[in-house]
């Protein structure tokens, strides 16, 4: 009876230990679990706040929790693609870049929001892309002109280019310097030239000429108004001599040019009938200054962006601000996650940028 007792004693005991063995491993892996939930839950939160380098931290300790859950590999995976994108785009490799977001847009199993962030930067980094490889382009072939013939536009651009802003172009830095540098001493190079021949320029300028060239001169000014609107100053081409005109648009012909290569003729020796001169700054005493932009002309000018033309019923200006030369404005997709800030300069640049400061698009407006 004595063993008996001691055999039901001892199964007792062991059938207590084990109740308690499997209310601990319960509570541990309750614990594990709410642990896991919690990293999940933070990491969506900080990407829904662009704070991608902590969402990586969460799931990466959502991965302690669970090595093999699918989910947050996934989650882990997008957030690498995005933090990648990113960091190719700062140092110049755009192309790069592009390849990387566009394997992240492809993860399977990954979080909606997630997606949706590395979709708008892969649109983001096409753009970059397209913008850098026309540059790429367009310099290259400027650093080919010999005979002082630059495209205004293009020296324009590269003298505004914001290398902090745009970091996915640096690696054109270089090339852009040189031509800027070429550009300028060919000008410098023309000036100096200029005194020698003004006499000669001087009396050509002051020629009577007959009534059918004065009108040809006349038709050749509203030409050159009409085909680049916002560019010349109509009052100012009006003082240019039938005779300069006349004889810009002949050296225009024989080199296969149009009507903007004999504007472009014409504001070398006349540059105050451009709109916009490259000031700095816009100047009231620089020429062709104009007043300072109040808010809904600075909207208007919105309109020189393909993006915002493109998305326009959809944007939504959440805010505005006016700084020291250009107007900022806040945008937002409507129901969406995307948004960013249009800035429209006095001086003739309109941008839009996303909210993670990556340049969208860049056009001059006046």
């Amino acid at each position: 009876m004595k063993n008996l007792w001691k055999t039901i004693s001892l199964i007792s005991v062991l059938g207590a230990l084990a109740v308690g063995l499997a209310a601990c491993g319960k509570q541990s892996t309750s614990h594990q679990n709410s642990g896991y939930d919690s990293a999940i839950s933070n990491g969506l939160n900080a990407v829904a706040d662009n704070k991608f380098d902590k969402a990586l931290t969460y799931f990466d300790n959502a991965l302690t929790q669970k090595p093999k859950d699918t989910k947050a590999k996934a989650y882990r995976k997008q957030t690498q693609a995005y933090l990648d994108t990113q960091a190719q785009l700062k140092a110049g490799e755009v192309e790069k870049a592009v390849t990387t977001v566009a394997a992240g847009t492809k993860i399977t199993g990954g979080a909606k929001s997630l997606k949706t962030k590395l979709s708008d930067l892969k649109q983001t980094a096409k753009t970059d892309l397209a913008e850098y490889r026309q540059l790429k382009q367009d310099v290259s072939d400027q650093l080919k002109v010999t005979d002082g013939s630059y495209d205004t536009g293009i020296i324009k651009q590269c003298q505004h280019i914001n290398w902090q802003k745009k970091p996915y172009l640096k690696k054109l830095k270089p090339d852009v310097d040189k031509l800027l540098k070429q550009a300028g001493q060919q000008s410098n190079s023309s000036s100096s030239s200029s005194s020698a021949t003004s006499s000669s320029s001087d009396s050509t300028a002051t020629k009577t000429v007959s009534s059918a060239d004065h009108k040809k001169a006349e038709q050749m000014r509203h030409n050159i108004f009409e085909a680049d609107q916002g560019t010349y100053v109509w009052s100012e081409l009006e003082k240019v001599p039938d005779t300069v005109v006349l004889q810009a648009e002949n050296q225009s012909e024989a080199a296969g040019g149009d009507v903007g290569t004999t504007g472009s003729i014409i504001a070398k020796q006349y540059p105050n009938i451009k709109s916009y001169t490259g000031a700095s700054s816009d100047d009231p005493n620089s020429p062709g200054a104009k007043d300072y932009l109040n808010a809904d002309e600075a909207k208007r000018e919105l309109s020189a962006l393909d993006f915002y033309n493109k998305n326009q019923s959809h944007i939504e200006i959440t805010g505005q601000k006016e700084l020291d030369d250009p107007w900022e404005f806040t945008w937002s997709f409507k129901g969406g996650s995307m948004g960013g800030t249009f800035t429209v300069e006095n001086k003739g640049i309109v941008s839009a940028e996303s909210s993670n400061g990556n340049q969208i698009e860049m056009k001059t407006w006046r």
